[in-house]
């Protein structure tokens, strides 16, 4: 690495009392030209009142967790799928002095497109490399990322002082190796050093992360498949139960109607039976009348055979 620039550690401003708070356009250019804040792939028109816009770098992962390359010629753009997730990087290096600490976040008219970036608080004093996030689909359609595509923006902002007053041999001189971060230790006052260079997509997550989003999709198609199939079901049960309902209805009609005809004809025997009992009835008496005559003839003599002497 070549040697650091004395403003990594040593804030030119350091005797103004006006210089706290966040960073505007001129101190910006100032840091840049000596190569610090945006180390490299600076562009001047990005440049803003009181931050930079920072573009898509050429290395990224897919919806579908494959690491991609893009560049100017090959492979201009990806898509990035609906409901899911993939990781940019930036394009250009940053290299902040320990005093400076950043922000970065999504420019509005992607968050206008249905899109969310992924970021922490802040980007700590010190850091030296690319950013690196997640951007979130929302929407259900596929979109497009571009090679150099403006996509996020960072302000940066001064800290408490660094070491006070001390010179950079002092700060040199008083600096501790250490397995994450250096430290620097003057007047009693121990501070962190961020020592770490990170390159395009160095911090992935070890497993395949699925939008909830997708999940939640996946989950409405689930149950929506479920009510449809419920809802054919519950028809076909109900078209059964009424194809039932009218065969029982017929039947019901027909037993019925048997019933009703049964009962008629009962009606007409019990009359041919009381007009056969009326017959018989008329009978009897014709032939009990017809027994008295016979009984009259009988007593008389003439048709007895009994003459008088």
């Amino acid at each position: 690495m070549a040697e650091e620039h004395e403003w990594k550690y040593v804030d030119p401003r350091r005797n103004d009392p006006s210089r706290k708070g966040m960073l505007l356009s001129n101190e910006i250019e100032m840091f840049q030209r000596n190569k610090l804040l945006i180390a490299e792939e600076y562009e001047p028109k990005n440049l803003r009142p009181a931050a930079y816009t920072l573009r898509i770098g050429s290395k990224f992962v897919d919806s579908k967790g494959r690491v991609g390359k893009l560049d100017d010629k090959k492979k201009t753009h990806f898509k990035m799928e609906p409901n899911s997730i993939v990781y940019v990087s930036t394009l250009e290096r940053l290299d902040l002095p320990y005093y400076v600490a950043a922000r970065f976040n999504l420019r509005v008219k992607w968050v206008y497109k249905g899109i969310l970036l992924g970021t922490g608080p802040q980007v700590e004093p010190g850091y030296r490399g690319y950013l690196s996030c997640p951007l979130y689909n929302l929407t259900d359609r596929p979109l497009k990322i571009e090679y150099r595509q403006d996509f996020a923006t960072i302000d940066f902002e001064r800290t408490t002082d660094f070491c006070g007053k001390a010179t950079l041999e002092q700060i040199r001189k008083g600096k501790s190796l250490g397995d994450e971060f250096d430290t620097v230790e003057f007047e009693g006052q121990k501070y962190m050093l961020f020592k770490k260079e990170y390159p395009p997509l160095k911090l992935l997550p070890d497993y395949d992360v699925v939008s909830s989003l997708f999940e939640l999709s996946q989950e409405v198609r689930t149950w929506r498949n479920i009510g449809i199939g419920f809802a054919v079901s519950f028809f076909a049960l109900t078209l059964t139960l009424l194809s039932f309902g009218a065969n029982a209805y017929r039947q019901v009609s027909d037993l019925a109607k048997q019933v009703n005809d049964l009962n008629a004809s009962l009606r007409d025997d019990h009359k041919d039976v009381q007009l056969s009992q009326a017959e018989l009835k008329d009978l009897k008496d014709k032939l009990a009348a017809t027994e008295k005559e016979l009984q009259v003839l009988q007593s008389n003599p003439i048709f007895s055979g009994k003459r008088k002497p």
